[in-house]
């Protein structure tokens, strides 16, 4: 137990299940692309005669996708999706500096020939601009809905804050995310407006990553397949198991 609490002291993040869940997935990805990626390497006669004797052709281009993947991965679990409360206190501070600016740059009032001529361009931006912090984040909320659609405020009732179209709670995160798309779990966040690019870019680049390893393997497999482990350890076990799904 003390190695625990030792840990829990150092590495807080490890005394919260769900972050340390999120840890463990992404050292569970980084270690299976090491695997894969370090097998090939290891086991395939082809490819590391072709690496000896192009180095920096066919393989470092692989490898270049591999750490290109690996950081992009990184880059996207630690961006933030955009978060409603966030967004709300930028837009509260810029329309509370904003009408602060107007009322000092503009006088109350002013005397001319003996008559009072009072301005009122103090009070048409306040108009504009309420500043009141939740009619700003309301009126701002309300001019995101499309025209000639109905408009319906939802407040959230964790964070007690009025979501913008598109935006949701996201139970694991427990916090709104804008324009909400889902929570990834080998990424650890979830994802919306903030990283939605960052995640698709992620989603390429791994794609082409497992392609190009599968690609690798078959060719590895294909060119060992009439070695005596291969076909014990492998065409048996399989022609075994087609041979019982053709028969049942």
């Amino acid at each position: 137990m003390s190695i625990f609490n030792f840990c829990h002291r150092f590495v807080p993040c490890l005394a919260d299940p769900a972050r340390r869940t999120s840890l463990g997935l992404k050292a569970a990805l980084v270690v299976l692309h090491i695997v894969y990626a370090g097998i090939l390497f290891l086991f395939d006669s082809d490819l590391i005669e072709k690496t000896k004797q192009e180095p920096w052709s066919y393989t470092a281009l692989y490898l270049l996708l591999c750490v290109a993947t690996l950081i992009q991965y990184f880059v996207t679990s630690c961006s933030s999706p955009g978060n409603v409360l966030d967004a709300m206190r930028d837009v509260n501070e810029k329309n509370s500096l904003f009408s602060k600016a107007s009322m000092l740059s503009k006088p109350p009032a002013s005397s001319k020939n003996g008559s009072l001529i009072i301005t009122v361009e103090g009070s048409q931006s306040e108009r504009n601009i309420p500043g009141s912090n939740v009619t700003s984040w309301t009126k701002l909320v309300l001019d995101m809905h499309p025209p000639g659609t109905s408009i319906r405020t939802v407040t959230c009732s964790y964070c007690n804050v009025e979501q913008p179209p598109r935006a949701k709670h996201c139970h694991d995160c427990d916090r709104c995310v804008l324009q909400f798309d889902h929570h990834c779990v080998w990424l650890g966040v979830c994802i919306g407006w903030g990283n939605h690019c960052r995640f698709w870019w992620y989603i390429f680049e791994e794609t082409a990553l497992c392609i190009w390893t599968g690609i690798l393997y078959i060719t590895y497999l294909k060119a060992n397949i009439s070695r005596a482990w291969y076909s014990k350890y492998f065409l048996s076990p399989f022609c075994f198991f087609h041979c019982f799904c053709y028969f049942q």
